[in-house]
């Protein structure tokens, strides 16, 4: 599985306080986090994979940087979260095919 973010420096604030301290600070440091037998691979704009097994939570990306992840090998899924509404309308024209599973209120 792989946690895609533009840089580190957006693993702090809302990413920090759904994965919590402990799991950043993992990831941070070595780029992967070994949980419970689940591997969760950091992706960054720097920080690409050949083959990654699993889906991808892309968490505040540019929609347009988005290529090279889902192009990596193994990836099944993405999971986007925009952080604004402009994002989300870029990320649909770009993929079509993608189906919303929520729409914050902020969106709407």
């Amino acid at each position: 599985m792989g946690l895609a973010v533009h840089t580190k420096n957006n693993l702090d604030g809302a990413i920090r306080s759904v994965f919590g301290e402990d799991a950043i600070r993992v990831l941070d440091r070595d780029n992967k986090l070994d949980l419970k037998g689940i591997t969760i691979q950091l992706l960054t704009e720097k920080i690409q994979l050949r083959k990654l097994e699993g889906p991808v939570l892309a968490a505040f990306m540019n929609p347009g940087k988005l290529t090279r992840i889902i192009a990596c090998s193994g990836v099944t899924d993405v999971v986007f979260v925009p952080w604004a509404a402009e994002e989300h309308a870029a990320y649909v024209a770009a993929y079509p095919a993608s189906q919303e599973i929520f729409r914050s209120p902020r969106f709407s």
